[in-house]
């Protein structure tokens, strides 16, 4: 059988480029060679602490290297990896953990105490704590590398195009974060594409500002990197300071930033040293933004896209020849991928009309994790329905319109208002709760909840706060709570959103 798993990569490139830079972490620096012997070294430690072929594997914590390294070893034994967004309450990472069928816990030091509780709330078999702060019971990784064998070698496994690599973990428009599935074929047809589209060579110095849990940080080019022979260089932080200081002292030539990251190192004084930097990807600001942005950059190619976890990553880039002169667009299509705007009836419509953006081709997932429903509401005849409302122009090139109605964008992070109110609702004060999005400086979007308390309910929106700060991630707390007597609602009693973004709007 010809195999796809990723983890060989390694293997070619530890040979034809055995001494070039493939990774670092702060002062921590490794070679090709250096880089594919850790992860036999990790592979035979997690295979040491009971993981096999059939595991899913969660991995919580931060940017390092240790966790780039985790993931490629995962890979080589032909476990499942499940990046754990460090960022959600406990509760929401418990849900996932049982959704998924997750059996083994990665865990840095920092998130000690959230693995000791999802030990205790979950079914987890094995627990490998990554520092020295281990849960009673846990193996520690120091260990397991300290028992193996000097020189270990650690069979790739093989794997089909079909074969799950990963599941990442979103939120769309439903009450619970969904798994959304990535196969080995997924990730050799986006590595592909973001060589050629990015134009990647081993002279490239990759800086990765988003989190490892996030599409963004591990597929934009993310793992890609390593299929360019060129350098993966990582930050600690989010932090705009460490990013435009990392930036300048490693030579970055391309990164990833959220908006408002792109804001704050552009806003720092003194201005960091960019100049080795060759591209900038980054989406979501307006034309006017971008225009700034070019004067600040004029020597950085700026590319907008579109994209999302369901696509393993973005399915098209803005091209250089045609960023200022389509300022705004995002793109024409990967090759190996398809696009078109369908109207109601899944009737595509003529260029310029505006319709559901809908996507097909070997970067699509082939679906969610255990969730049939999703599947058939999100799939037809072979294409992946984004929700997503845009057009294609004449020449092709893709304009986004609007995202979906209860997706909210907050600092980079999808929200859904229907998992925030699903939460307020099982507050025993509350009748009835609809959250939106509403613009914000700094994040994009916050999300603002509209609720009818019961009858004689004393409730107050401070107390409705800390509800949720007792079950969700922080970024999905409201911002804005407002108790109100009612909620606009069509003949057939829905709560018309439209109305109170529109309402929101006006103010």
């Amino acid at each position: 059988m010809a195999t796809n798993n990723f983890a060989e990569i390694l293997r070619g490139q530890a040979i034809r480029r055995a001494d070039r830079e493939a990774l670092v972490d702060g002062d921590r620096r490794w070679t090709y060679a250096e880089l594919d012997a850790d992860v036999d070294r990790y592979a035979g430690a997690l295979l040491s602490a009971g993981v096999g072929a059939t595991d899913l594997v969660g991995v919580l914590g931060r940017n390092t290297a240790r966790y780039v390294i985790e993931l490629l070893a995962l890979a080589r034994i032909g476990a499942v990896s499940v990046p754990l967004n460090w960022r959600l309450h406990v509760n929401e990472q418990a849900y996932i953990i049982k959704q998924a069928g997750i059996t083994c816990l990665l865990y840095d030091d920092d998130f000690r105490e959230d693995a000791a509780a999802l030990k205790a709330a979950t079914g987890l078999r094995a627990l490998v704590a990554n520092g020295q702060d281990a849960v009673p019971g846990s193996d520690r990784m120091d260990q397991l590398l300290a028992a193996q064998p000097p020189g270990v070698r650690i069979a790739d496994a093989e794997k089909d195009a079909d074969d799950m690599h990963r599941l990442l973990y979103t939120s769309g428009t439903t009450a619970h974060p969904k798994g959304v599935v990535h196969t080995y074929g997924n990730l050799a047809a986006n590595h592909r594409a973001q060589v050629l589209e990015l134009e990647l060579t081993q002279n490239d110095r990759i800086l990765i500002t988003a989190p490892l849990f996030h599409v963004s940080g591990l597929e934009a080019p993310g793992l890609a990197t390593f299929v360019a022979g060129a350098t993966m260089v990582l930050t600690p932080t989010f932090k705009p300071e460490d990013i435009a200081r990392i930036a300048a002292e490693e030579r970055a030539t391309g990164m990833v930033l959220a908006a408002q990251i792109l804001f704050g190192v552009l806003g720092l004084d003194p201005a960091p040293d960019l100049s080795r930097l060759r591209y900038l990807l980054f989406a979501g600001v307006a034309p006017s933004v971008r225009r700034r942005v070019k004067s600040l950059l004029p020597h950085v190619r700026l590319v907008d896209t579109f994209g999302m976890t369901e696509l393993c990553n973005g399915v098209c880039y803005m091209d250089a020849a045609h960023e200022e002169s389509k300022v705004g667009a995002l793109g024409v299509p990967f090759p190996g991928v398809h696009i078109r705007i369908v109207d109601e009836d899944f009737r595509e419509v003529p260029a310029g009309e505006e319709g559901e953006i809908i996507v097909r081709g070997d970067k699509v997932s082939p679906g969610y994790w255990n969730d049939d429903e999703a599947n058939r509401r999100t799939r037809r005849d072979g294409w992946f329905l984004t929700g997503d409302v845009g057009r294609v122009d004449a020449d092709g090139y893709l304009w986004f319109v609007d995202r979906r109605t209860d997706l909210i964008k907050s600092g980079g992070e999808n929200v859904a208002g229907a998992e925030i109110e699903r939460v307020i609702a099982q507050h025993p004060d509350v009748a009835e709760v609809a959250v939106i999005g509403v613009p914000d400086e700094k994040w994009d979007e916050v999300p603002k909840a509209f609720i009818i308390l019961r009858g004689s309910a004393t409730a107050t929106a401070g107390d409705i706060r800390q509800h949720c700060l007792d079950n969700l991630a922080r970024y999905k707390v409201p911002k804005y709570i407002a108790l109100v007597d009612t909620l606009p609602r069509n003949d057939s009693g829905k709560v018309l959103k439209k109305r109170l973004r529109e309402q929101e709007a006006g103010k």
